[in-house]
């Protein structure tokens, strides 16, 4: 009785209220629509995220693997780097003595070249002075045989000599002659002593004789430009009433002023 007191008009609803409630009911579909949509876009998002998110992480993972690899490299690079750094120092040293070695072999090779050389101007030499000892050699023999037969011709000369000084010393034979009276003449500068050598002879010269006392030369022997020393003792060094010349040379007095 009250519900149906408070229709108005009899049983039917007002157009305004069933227009409203259908606007409303329009607007919450499409609320509801707009809503679920954006719902949905935003799950696929998330879902995008977490894959992104699963392949950030397995990239990260890649990344820190790769680093650790490139870390390991980068140490054996480093090593490596540092083993041909000493690899190099060593061919560098290795090739400096080799340069070495190859300066010394030139120089050996030209040392030995000068060598050979030496070697070959020393037969050259050698022979030259065989061939000369061996000249000389037939020379001496030549010469030994003409000082022998000189010796032979001396010998022969000296035993002549003898002979003639025997037949000059023995007395003469006596052959009678006729008594012949001797010639009226006399004889000047008859010899009466023997021949006398020249090396018990003494020559001196009568010029001479003042310039040497004893035998010795009192005149300097010094070629003229050398240098004298003063004479100890002079005559010039001589003064009236003093006994210089009497003092050796260090004790005179000095003359004073």
């Amino acid at each position: 009785m009250g519900i149906d007191g408070m229709r108005v008009g009899g049983g039917r609803c007002p157009p305004l209220l069933v227009g409203g409630l259908l606007l409303a009911c329009l607007m919450l579909i499409c609320n509801w629509w707009t809503l679920s949509s954006e719902n949905l876009e935003l799950v696929r998002q998330i879902d995008d995220l977490n894959e992104q998110l699963k392949i950030s992480a397995e990239e990260r993972d890649q990344c820190v693997t790769l680093r650790g690899n490139l870390e390991q490299r980068y140490k054996r690079t480093e090593d490596e780097l540092a083993t041909l750094h000493v690899r190099l120092e060593q061919q560098i040293d290795v090739k400096k003595k080799n340069e070495e070695l190859e300066d010394s072999v030139t120089v050996c090779k030209s040392e030995l070249d000068s060598l050979n050389k030496l070697d070959a101007t020393k037969t050259a030499t050698l022979e030259t002075l065989r061939l000369e000892k061996d000249t000389i050699n037939t020379q001496l023999d030549v010469k030994r045989d003409e000082n022998k037969k000189l010796q032979e011709e001396v010998d022969k000369l000296k035993m002549e000599i003898d002979q003639l000084k025997l037949s000059c010393n023995s007395p003469p034979e006596k052959k009678e002659t006729p008594n012949l009276q001797p010639p009226m003449t006399a004889v000047v500068n008859k010899p009466q002593l023997r021949p006398i050598p020249e090396s018990a002879v003494r020559v001196t010269v009568a010029g001479q004789r003042g310039l040497k006392f004893h035998g010795i030369p009192i005149l300097p022997t010094d070629p003229p430009g050398a240098v004298r020393q003063t004479p100890r003792f002079s005559v010039t060094m001589l003064k009236k009433g003093s006994d210089t010349f009497l003092r050796p040379r260090g004790e005179r007095m000095l003359p004073q002023t």
